[in-house]
């Protein structure tokens, strides 16, 4: 026979050498599962058709012939299927056809049909043709067309390079078998098997492909042979070695002994063999991987070793992904864990830092996370296959910004529990043995990652639930929102991150924040129970579709009309959850952090279960708060009463000594309301409460807070502001009611008092007692000032020594008799008042102390106070007075002394009053007093009373100008007037006019 069995020899060699090294490169994915296939086919059709053309089982020829036929014809429809794959196309109709063809060849095979009989002669086979050939010969005919066809619109439509290579590939090693196939069944098939040299040729363009393309690892199979080839090569010196020691002691023969001792020496060259493998094949190892090889082995003994001792995911990612990466010389790899809502997220990263951990979040619906279901994808995958075009853009674009090349399932259990992502290498392309270590490490990590994973959710679970039963302990123990709250968020930090935290509560159209609580780092600007629009708020949103929302990076997007208003003060990523109670939406609840994706959707879930739980107790403490807010209000002026000033005051000095800042207090006290409610009646006197009110409430900023404290008396918190500011608040305060017309019309009027915290006082009742001298000094030193207390003296006199209630009684006694006598005197009406202002500015301006500034005050305002012993007819008349008259009028400050000296508390003020027409030429009344004899108090009143005289108009005439009056002082100086004080007076006279012209 001659020797054309030779040629399917070779070629059986070939396909089986590709089949080994596919099956040692553990085929995983469905190219290689087809391509081990194929090969397996084509190995069997050529090993057939040896036999047949062989001297080997001459009686067996006919079923040799048929196995050549169904082979072949598996071949060509796995060759098929592979190409289908291969270039990630479905399998198609030509698929069905061949394996249709194959059952139907089947059948005709076994029963003898196909072919009847064959006849060999010299080394060739003739079958008896007949119709059975047309489904041997047409199935393969029009599998190869379809296959033609289908290659040659891929590679039209295909761009990449890569992609065009594959298919141009293919294409060859197709038209190579059709072109041989179909010539064996000419006559030169008879002579040379040349569809084998067809096949010869197609096995190597597809070996060629499938090695550049990755699916086997020609570099695993050469380490391996390597490795075996020497192991073997020592097997078989050592045991000829063994031999012909054996023969030298005792002579080779074969006999039992013989036999016994060569079976020793046997199993000791295996035992060798045994112990030389490992340490050949590492060092061979070592010799491929170079650096890499530790880190591998690192890798391998966690993974055999140590994962059984892990005890948490921290500790498992740990001992995998540093030795994971070295190993790979890739940039990175991170773990991806399933949270709560079914997403994958990024859980353990290495490197572990901002800048090279892919951050990715892999949604549950999407088409990566059912393909990795089935099996291990790549980027390419992404990037070409149609089962990919659904995919979101976000996870697209991570993808491709972190530079994620490899996607590997953890599965457990059927169940994909976690993904493992790997990104570039630093150099070349990752590899088929790539590709089979890190699909080999997570087959073998899952379970641990399942178990260990699970544990630790438990444990969170158990925390979680720990911490909502705490919290919601604290949110029922109190119903007092703020207090509550602020344990609340303080519990809450310990597991989340927190900056800005806030209890937002509907009301009508309207929200307010019921309780806050903010770090240093955002900027304080909300106020509680300040009123704002529901619109277009995140509360409105969360309500309507009773639902969290969360806003992960406000710079860059957010949905809501106040989101800017949290971003300007700082706030980056803010959560809204809303609040329910009996159904009915109370509003939500507000979490906010300075740092962008400050939350996870784990933390939101936790975030969730607590909003439902503490709804019912913010809808409690809401109605409590209602409740005490009505007990806190004073019905007349709506602002806060007493009792509330009493509990905010020392809420506000606690929370100031923790950040460090200052607050100011104002006393505020109306002048001469007693007299104006007895000439005015009760009813006019609540109206002017309530309009003070009302201008207190409009003058003061959104942080401070206006207290009636009882009766005509008020009081203003200002938090976070120094004296000056608050000095500053004050006057503006004094000027704006003073400058009412209506205020003017009834000469209504504030005197303050401001004192500092903690300046002028530590506690609540340092600082008020503070405020309340300082109140009392601005009213003894002329009133409708603010006095601050660092300007407060000491005071000597009695009036010093009188309490506050004591000391208010004179001073009303005193506002009440000055007005008697101007609703007396309607021409001298505010006659008092103007010469208590200028006496107290002369008094100051010589650098009195403030006991005799009070004094003088109080003798300003009653040096009149005698003329209420006069005749309305004198009072009023509009000529000249007789001497009667005049001598009548000159009595007015010896009875003006008698009525002040009943009341004890005005004793220091008796000379003044009574000297206040002296001269310090000798020449006044009523006794005739000169110079300094002639108390300083009494020479104040003089001139103050004189020049008001001077430039006020009179029932005889008309009123001088202010330059006018400051001549006739000026011309009277030294004989009427001390003239010192008339020096120091005159620039006050003056000022007075710039700022009546100013005004």
């Amino acid at each position: 026979m001659e020797h054309n069995f030779l040629a399917p020899l070779i070629v059986t060699v070939i396909y089986v050498s590709l089949l080994l090294i596919t099956l040692i490169s553990r085929p995983k994915q469905k190219q290689q599962k087809l391509f081990a296939v194929y090969l397996t086919a084509a190995a069997l059709w050529s090993l057939s058709d040896f036999l047949l053309r062989s001297d080997f089982l001459m009686d067996y020829k006919l079923i040799l012939f048929k196995s050549v036929l169904f082979f072949s014809l598996a071949w060509v429809v796995q060759l098929y299927f592979f190409t289908r794959a291969f270039l990630d196309l479905p399998a198609g109709i030509g698929t069905r056809l061949g394996y249709g063809a194959l059952g139907i060849l089947t059948i005709l095979l076994i029963t003898g049909y196909a072919p009847p009989s064959i006849v060999i002669s010299g080394g060739h086979v003739d079958p008896t043709y007949g119709w059975w050939f047309v489904f041997y010969v047409g199935p393969m005919v029009l599998i190869s067309a379809f296959g033609i066809y289908s290659l040659i619109r891929r590679f039209s439509s295909q761009v990449g390079m890569e992609e065009r290579n594959k298919t141009g590939y293919l294409i060859v090693a197709i038209c190579t078998l059709i072109v041989f196939g179909f010539s064996g069944v000419t006559p030169l098939a008879k002579e040379f098997p040349v569809s084998h040299l067809g096949g010869l040729i197609s096995a190597c363009i597809l070996t060629y492909a499938v090695v550049k393309h990755d699916l086997v690892s020609i570099s695993l199979v050469l380490r391996r042979g390597l490795g075996f080839s020497i192991l073997a090569a020592v097997g078989f010196l050592g045991s000829l070695l063994s031999f012909y020691v054996i023969h030298l002691i005792v002579g080779f023969e074969l006999n039992a002994l013989t036999l016994i001792l060569a079976t020793i020496a046997i199993l000791l060259v295996v035992l060798l063999i045994s112990r030389l493998h490992p340490i050949f094949l590492g060092t061979i190892d070592r010799l491929f991987y170079q650096e890499r090889y530790k880190y591998r082995h690192e890798l391998i003994d966690f993974i055999r070793h140590k994962i059984s001792g892990v005890f948490s995911l921290q500790e498992l990612s740990e001992g995998l992904l540093p030795p994971l990466v070295k190993a790979l010389d890739c940039q990175a790899a991170c773990i991806l864990l399933q949270e709560r809502n079914g997403d994958f997220v990024t859980a353990f990263s290495e490197p572990n830092n901002e800048d090279n951990v892919p951050l990715l979040r892999i949604k549950q619906g999407s088409p990566v996370v059912e393909w990795l279901k089935q099996q291990y994808c790549t980027r390419e995958d992404i990037d070409v296959l149609p089962e990919f075009r659904s995919l979101w853009d976000e996870e697209r674009n991570a993808i491709r910004k972190f530079g994620v090349e490899l996607l590997f399932p953890l599965v457990s259990r059927g169940s994909l529990i976690g993904i493992l992502a790997i990104c570039r290498k630093y150099s070349g392309k990752y590899t088929i043995e790539d590709s089979n270590l890190i699909d080999s490490i997570t087959s073998q990590i899952a379970i641990s990652l399942e178990k260990t994973y699970y544990q630790e959710e438990l444990k969170k679970r158990e925390q979680e639930l720990s911490l909502i039963n705490k919290l919601s302990n604290v949110m029922t123990s109190s119903l007092n929102i703020q207090d509550v709250y602020d344990a609340f968020v303080s519990g809450l930090r310990e597991v989340i991150e927190i900056d800005f935290a806030a209890v937002a509560i509907i009301e009508r159209n309207e929200l307010f924040f019921s309780a806050i609580s903010a770090s240093s780092d955002v900027g304080h600007v909300w106020q509680i129970n300040k009123k704002m629009h529901l619109e277009g708020t995140g509360t409105e949103w969360v309500i309507k579709h009773n639902r969290s929302m969360y806003e992960p990076d406000l710079s860059h997007d957010t949905m809501f009309s106040n989101g800017n208003k949290y971003l300007d003060n700082g706030i980056r990523s803010i959560i809204y959850l809303p609040l329910f109670s009996k159904g009915e939406g109370i509003g939500s609840l507000i979490i906010g952090s300075c740092n962008a994706d400050a939350y996870t959707s784990s933390q939101t879930l936790l975030l969730e279960r607590l909003a439902k739980q503490i709804s019912t107790s913010v809808a409690n403490a809401q109605l409590y708060a209602k409740a005490e807010q009505r007990a806190r209000i004073d019905d007349l002026t709506g602002l806060y009463n007493r009792r509330h000033f009493d509990e905010i005051l020392v809420h506000e000095i606690d929370r100031h000594a923790r950040y460090g800042s200052e607050l100011s207090l104002i006393f505020i006290d109306l002048d001469s309301f007693k007299a104006y409610n007895d000439s005015m009646g009760h009813i006019a006197g609540d109206k002017l409460l309530t309009k003070i009110g009302n201008s207190l409430f409009t003058a003061i900023r959104n942080i401070d807070v206006a207290f009636r404290y009882g009766g005509d008396e008020f009081a203003i918190l200002m938090p976070q502001t120094n004296v000056e500011d608050g000095y500053a608040a004050a006057e503006r305060i004094r000027k704006t009611i003073a400058d009412d017309p209506v205020h003017q019309q009834h000469s209504v009027t504030l005197s303050l008092g401001l004192a500092s915290w903690p300046a002028d006082g530590l506690t609540a009742d340092h600082i008020v007692n503070a405020a309340d001298k300082a109140l009392y000094h601005a009213k003894r030193t002329g009133g409708n000032r603010t006095c601050l207390v660092s300007h407060m003296l000491p005071l000597s006199t009695e009036l010093q020594e009188k309490t506050p209630a004591a000391e208010k009684e004179v001073l009303n006694i005193i506002y009440a008799l000055a007005s008697t006598i101007e609703a007396r005197d309607p021409y001298t009406y505010g006659h008092s008042r103007k010469v208590r202002y200028y006496s107290v500015a002369l008094a100051e301006a010589i650098g009195l102390p403030p006991d005799r500034v009070a004094v003088v005050s109080h003798a300003a305002l009653l040096h009149d106070i005698g003329k209420i012993g006069i005749f309305d007819e004198v009072l009023n008349k509009a000529g000249k007075l007789n001497l009667e008259e005049r001598e009548l009028i000159k009595r007015h400050p010896e009875l003006s002394r008698t009525i002040v000296a009943h009341v004890p508390g005005l004793t220091p003020c008796l000379p003044a009053i009574h000297q206040h027409h002296e001269r310090w030429d000798g020449q006044g009344y009523p006794n005739g007093l000169k110079g300094e004899a002639i108390s300083l108090e009494g020479r104040i009143l003089a001139i103050a009373d004189a020049y008001d005289a001077m430039t006020s108009n009179r029932p005889y005439r008309n009123a001088l100008s202010v330059q006018e009056a400051v001549d006739e002082l000026e011309n009277n100086a030294g004989s009427q007037f001390d003239p010192s004080l008339v020096k120091s007076f005159i620039p006050i006279a003056l000022a007075t006019s710039l700022e009546q012209v100013r005004a």
